[in-house]
């Protein structure tokens, strides 16, 4: 089961069900992950079991935000505060990767 690493407040967000969408840039490693596919999300502290349940991809961070619900990226940040965190962790260089959108949904709780 493959790994990713997310920020401890984001993984209590995909927990509780509030944060269903998890966006990554197209990394080898994303491209192949598959529509059903079970995850292991990571803190520091804690790891969680995600199933994917959709996936679409974009080809900027913008087409994407003016596409899917911002507040299931960063439940309770503005649109534009969204897009701010966004381009601060992926800059231009790595947007041009692509945007990919893991829709999500917590499977079990370790």
């Amino acid at each position: 089961m493959r790994l990713m690493r997310v920020k401890q407040h984001y993984l209590n967000l995909i927990k509780n069900g509030q944060k269903t969408l998890e966006i990554r840039v197209g990394y080898p490693s994303i491209r192949t992950i598959q529509h059903g596919e079970c995850i292991k999300l990571a803190s520091r502290t804690e790891t969680i079991v995600v199933r994917v349940k959709d996936i679409r991809k974009y080809l900027t961070l913008d087409s994407m935000l003016n596409k899917e619900d911002t507040n299931l990226i960063a439940p309770g940040l503005t649109k534009a505060q969204v897009s701010r965190l966004l381009k601060e962790i992926y800059p231009r260089h790595l947007e041009k990767l692509g945007v990919f959108v893991l829709e999500i949904q917590a499977e079990s709780k370790n």
